[in-house]
């Protein structure tokens, strides 16, 4: 019994997997149908650039904390690349989020 659910998870991971990209067009779509039914397109832009702009900054903090740990890793073990790539990387993400904070100056 327990197999037969595992095996129904794993199926199911496998689906998924597959077909990521169908479901995020999926999911898109419906995003803008809502938004389209539901205002006008300006308003629709502004919501989408919201979006992108939430996102887009969020990412950067996530590439942020990567490079952090990989910084202090790279102190932990002495490591001078581990050091560098862990600076590079959280220089990228600040870029990303000066990036994310001028997507209103992009998008007016």
């Amino acid at each position: 019994m327990k197999n037969k659910i595992l095996n129904a998870f794993i199926k199911t991971g496998n689906f998924i997997n597959k077909n990521i990209a169908l479901f995020a067009c999926i999911f898109i779509v419906g995003i803008t149908a809502t938004g389209v039914a539901n205002a006008s397109a300006d308003s629709l832009w502004n919501t989408v650039s919201n979006l992108i702009q939430t996102w887009v900054t969020r990412l950067g903090g996530v590439v942020m904390f990567v490079g952090g740990v990989m910084f202090g890793l790279g102190w932990k073990s002495d490591d001078a690349e581990q050091k560098s790539r862990g600076i590079s990387t959280l220089i990228a993400g600040a870029i990303v989020i000066a990036v994310a904070a001028l997507t209103s100056t992009f998008f007016a």
